[in-house]
């Protein structure tokens, strides 16, 4: 996604989905005009038996002698200029090649109402400043690299997954655990930010069963909150 993009100010629209196709072999010399044998890298355009033409950049072009195979689609990363555009209402960037990190700037858009990265090759943590997008859907599934900041949990942001009901993951266990969402109330009910040891209580990545005074089974279920010498 070339970063001009973000010039656009008043842009309040940006769909860019399903840019994937299927993988398709040409001959090189005859479909391609060029020989996969002195191919030195870049774009690669050829003609199907129907005439249409199908290119890809480098990233997409392997060579099987005589072959180039072909697989079409948007690749690199996404931006992270997106403060440059605060009208921006609706963010498809689904079923893409997409990789690299989602960029945290993207919980500055107030107006947001649909972020949709589902099915790319993105990695590393899902940004705890999405947890202010509380009127949007948030969808990031079929990123199969996304982990926790933590240990490479599968672990989401607490801020999503108590703010943010319209997230994908918001109802996943393993993602969002329940009785964290629950201890986040309990510690907001019971003053915890005046307790005198909150050691580890409602961080952003943190799992819940890490939390000072909390004890948990194998499942990750509470089974013990020992909180007396906290202040409580």
């Amino acid at each position: 996604i070339p970063d001009d993009i973000l010039s656009l100010v008043r842009l309040r629209e940006l769909k860019v989905s399903h840019s994937q196709q299927e993988r398709q072999c040409f001959s090189a010399i005859w479909d391609c005009g060029v020989s996969a044998g002195i191919y030195q890298g870049g774009d690669i355009c050829c003609y199907s038996d129907s005439g249409a033409r199908v290119c890809s950049d480098e990233a997409g072009v392997e060579i099987e002698y005589p072959q180039f195979c072909l697989t079409p689609g948007l690749r690199g990363t996404i931006p992270a200029g997106f403060t440059n555009t605060p009208y921006l209402q609706v963010l498809e960037l689904s079923n893409n090649f997409l990789t690299g990190n989602i960029p945290r700037e993207i919980g500055g858009l107030s107006r947001l109402k649909v972020l949709d990265l589902t099915n790319n090759s993105l990695t590393g943590s899902i940004p705890s400043a999405l947890g202010v997008l509380a009127d949007a859907v948030v969808l990031v599934q079929g990123n199969d690299m996304i982990r926790g900041q933590n240990k490479n949990d599968k672990i989401a942001p607490l801020s999503l997954c108590s703010n943010v009901p319209g997230f994908d993951l918001f109802d996943d266990p393993t993602w969002c655990p329940p009785e964290r969402n629950m201890l986040k109330e309990f510690f907001s009910d019971a003053k915890g930010q005046e307790w005198t040891n909150a050691a580890g209580w409602v961080g952003k990545f943190n799992n819940h069963c890490d939390w000072h005074g909390v004890e948990c089974n194998e499942e990750g279920r509470i089974v013990n909150l020992m909180l007396g010498n906290g202040g409580l």
